[in-house]
């Protein structure tokens, strides 16, 4: 397999390895009616289980209509940021509020933790793939079809500077995500990862990212258990490990706090504390939205108004001494920064 770097690592250790629910045999295939479902919901299948899925604010973006709120926060441009993940469908947790498929809703069972090399694409391949689904996608915005998009800016969609690597799945779980950064980086484009915090030992060793999102969506292990349904059973306390483990990254590092209306958007002195043990670099307190399969789970009144957000960001801000810098109120999210004056573009070793 063509990767990066040839740095491979085990990505469960043995003693984590009983702690998950088997389910299945593994397989090298999505399950069909899995595949059916992400297709059905725009999702471009890169391998055995990576994924893209054009993202509606780079659309809003091409015909002006307005931008993520990731470039209003860090400069992300959103005509040129793609979404994608290496393993669409493994995840250590099955939260109510995320709105990716999961074994429950199509009333069906996969292995979601086990990962082997042999069955993802390498992040050569992952990379390419996702680039060719990108300018498949932009087909129908090209300028000679819509007079709403200008040609520079389409051009430029077609060619990313910034890749998410979120979407669905946990990116931690994926054997070579050190590489598949390095590779971001070596094609000249910047990365974000988000990760759930369920494994510590590859947060621990990874390459650095330009930012790292860590989620908390629980103040406390109650809630957790309740909201982000883990399939591990220590999931928890190493959700509390990787929160530490952020504090010696060489890289920008954000807890995003998903709250749920009357389900987790509660003792903010018990966030504040999570909060303070890994003093990530910026705080995102964003609202759930009430879209994809979260909607089989979840109710529309669990999804706070921006006063609600904002409201409860302010308790966080008092409680932290982290500065309440910005909001974008379409998102119903609040940005918390440690420093109080803050570069809302990316500096320029962090774009090579």
């Amino acid at each position: 397999m063509k990767i990066c770097r040839n740095r491979e690592k085990s990505i469960l250790p043995n003693t984590h390895k009983r702690t998950l629910v088997w389910q299945h045999r593994m397989t090298n295939e999505l399950h069909s009616a899995l595949r059916d479902a992400l297709q059905r919901q725009g999702y471009h299948i890169l391998g055995s289980r990576g994924a893209f899925k054009p993202c509606q604010w780079q659309r809003m973006s091409l015909v002006g209509r307005g931008t993520c709120y990731k470039q209003k926060f860090y400069g992300i441009e959103s005509h040129r940021c793609i979404q994608i993940t290496p393993v669409v469908d493994k995840c250590t947790h099955q939260c109510e509020f995320c709105w990716r498929v999961t074994p429950a809703d199509l009333g069906i069972s996969w292995d979601q933790a086990a990962v082997s090399k042999e069955e993802v694409m390498s992040p050569d391949r992952l990379i390419d793939a996702a680039l060719e689904a990108n300018i498949r996608s932009l087909g129908g915005y090209n300028p000679t079809v819509t007079r709403r998009v200008s040609r520079e800016k389409w051009l430029e969609a077609r060619d990313p500077r910034h890749v998410a690597i979120s979407l669905a799945g946990e990116p931690t779980l994926y054997p070579y995500l050190n590489e598949l950064i390095d590779c971001i980086k070596h094609r000249g484009m910047t990365s974000f990862v988000v990760t759930n915090g369920t494994m510590p030992e590859v947060i621990r060793t990874l390459t650095p990212p330009t930012q790292l999102y860590l989620t908390l969506a629980a103040p406390n292990r109650t809630t957790y258990r309740s909201v982000c349904r883990p399939i591990i059973k220590d999931g928890w306390e190493r959700l509390l490990q990787s929160q530490q483990a952020i504090k010696s990254l060489p890289c920008r590092t954000v807890n995003r706090l998903t709250m749920v209306a009357g389900r987790n958007m509660i003792e903010p002195r018990d966030y504040a504390r999570l909060i303070l043990s890994g003093e990530p670099d910026f705080v995102e307190v964003k609202g759930y939205m009430f879209l994809g399969e979260s909607r089989r789970r979840l109710d529309i009144k669990n999804t706070p108004s921006h006063m609600e957000i904002r409201a409860f960001s302010e308790k966080l801000s008092t409680l932290t001494g982290y500065y309440l810098t910005d909001e974008q109120v379409e998102s119903r999210v609040v940005l918390l920064s440690r420093d109080k004056q803050i570069s809302h573009g990316l500096k320029s070793e962090e774009r090579h």
